[in-house]
């Protein structure tokens, strides 16, 4: 595909959609780094968190994660996710689109069935021992080294590239369910 064009000519949607998969074939997630921001009572606790750094995009992910429930997380769940970008000097909203950026969400459980009511949980939610679906039910989970393939997948373009910090919480019945930050590289 030519890329040099004339003024005057224009792109079709599928070569722009080749356009962002060549150029985020090339991205790198680094330098993440996270803590937790929950109180005391909160019903969820992040032990460990850690991804596989650099992370190509598309390529593979390593993730370890611990985290213990004091007690059973159901619907309705509700969840704050704020997206930042760094702008020269500036943190910069990223906004909510098809559920990515800056998102309020009423009831994540609603968002992540994982399987069909009365079915098994699919791999790998059954060889982790992970639940897959609301309720998630009390106990320790913890997954170490555990190897995700992130897709060739267009990814929107306010999210190529930049530093970045995300800020969730989340809660149940106006118990807070866990809340933590996360900043990151995109390169």
């Amino acid at each position: 595909m030519q890329v040099i064009r004339h003024l005057d000519e224009k792109i079709t949607t599928v070569e722009l959609v080749e356009l962002q998969k060549q150029r985020a074939s090339f991205l790198k997630l680094k330098n993440f780094v996270w803590d937790t921001c929950s109180g005391p009572d909160a019903l969820a606790r992040i032990n460990e968190l850690d991804i596989s750094d650099p992370l190509s995009i598309p390529g593979d992910i390593t993730i370890t994660v611990d985290f213990v429930l004091k007690e059973d997380v159901q619907s309705p769940l509700n969840a704050a996710v704020r997206v930042k970008k760094k702008m020269g000097i500036f943190w910069i909203d990223v906004p909510c689109i098809d559920n990515i950026g800056s998102c309020d969400y009423e009831d994540l459980c609603a968002l992540i069935p994982f399987k069909p009511v009365g079915e098994p949980c699919p791999e790998p939610f059954l060889s982790l021992k992970l639940p897959c679906a609301c309720p998630f039910s009390q106990g320790n989970y913890d997954v170490k080294n555990f190897l995700v393939h992130v897709p060739d997948e267009p990814i929107p373009e306010i999210l190529l590239g930049g530093e970045y910090s995300v800020h969730v919480q989340a809660s149940m019945n106006s118990k807070e369910v866990i809340c933590f930050t996360s900043e990151f590289v995109i390169a």
